[in-house]
């Protein structure tokens, strides 16, 4: 979901040797996120009768998938999909949630898919997607868990790495994420993922301290605040969900 450190994460993944990885494909976004964009600029997967094919409009979703697949095999290079699970779990301001991956869906006709998830402590998670502006006044608390919970849910079935276990030990963590994706652990990645910027999502410095990957302090919240947001029903089952402790 939006703020849990998708982008950082998926930096370190497609630093990767042989990973071919777009960043927040979904049926619905193709206007913000273009997978053909993202494979022709990004990697070079595409020849001209292939752009051709899929600017014409000819092609469908899952088909402009399966071409990009088709040209990952052709190299011996593992294609990676990186869902943009906004639209399915949060939805401000796009769209109203539906509470299902609809990218898995889409493609699960033509392709075994291997799933995995990643997570963030459902409070650290409000407080920074609260600061954001597009979801000022937009989303409150409850809108939120209530899409955060039925992601945890999904998250248990798929299997999950948690953020923060990502910023205390990097490496752990990302062999945990490459073993649900079945991938190969490419330790090279520590080298790489700095300067890679072939991802979605903001790519300078944040609270972190740029090159390093470190855990972050929680952002200060007013106790009153953050009662109320720890009361309501679906933070208890998202943090027993998720095995966070309060």
């Amino acid at each position: 979901m939006a703020r849990t450190g998708g982008t950082v994460i998926c930096r370190c993944l497609a630093s990767m040797k042989s990973v071919v990885l777009l960043s927040e494909i979904h049926p619905l976004g193709t206007q913000t996120f273009n997978p053909v964009h993202q494979a022709h600029a990004w990697y070079g997967l595409l020849n001209k009768e292939d752009l051709d094919s899929a600017r014409s409009g000819r092609l469908s979703f899952l088909e402009t998938i399966e071409l990009i697949s088709r040209r990952c095999s052709e190299q011996n290079r593992i294609l990676v999909l990186r869902d943009w699970s906004h639209l399915d779990y949060t939805g401000v301001p796009f769209t109203q949630p539906g509470y299902r991956s609809l990218l898995a869906e889409k493609l699960q006709a033509s392709f075994a898919l291997v799933r995995y998830s990643t997570v963030r402590h459902p409070l650290d998670q409000w407080l920074s997607v609260a600061q954001q502006p597009v979801f000022r006044e937009r989303l409150g608390p409850a809108r939120f868990l209530r899409g955060a919970s039925r992601f945890a849910e999904a998250a248990v079935r798929t299997g999950f790495m948690r953020f923060e276990d990502f910023t205390r030990d990097n490496d752990t963590a990302l062999r945990q994420l490459c073993a649900g994706l079945e991938l190969e652990f490419d330790s090279g990645y520590r080298e790489k993922w700095p300067a890679y910027t072939r991802v979605t999502g903001d790519v300078l410095p944040g609270r972190g301290s740029g090159a390093h990957i470190t855990p972050l302090p929680r952002q200060a919240m007013d106790e009153n605040d953050r009662r109320r947001f720890c009361s309501l029903p679906q933070y208890q089952a998202i943090i027993n969900k998720l095995g966070y402790g309060e």
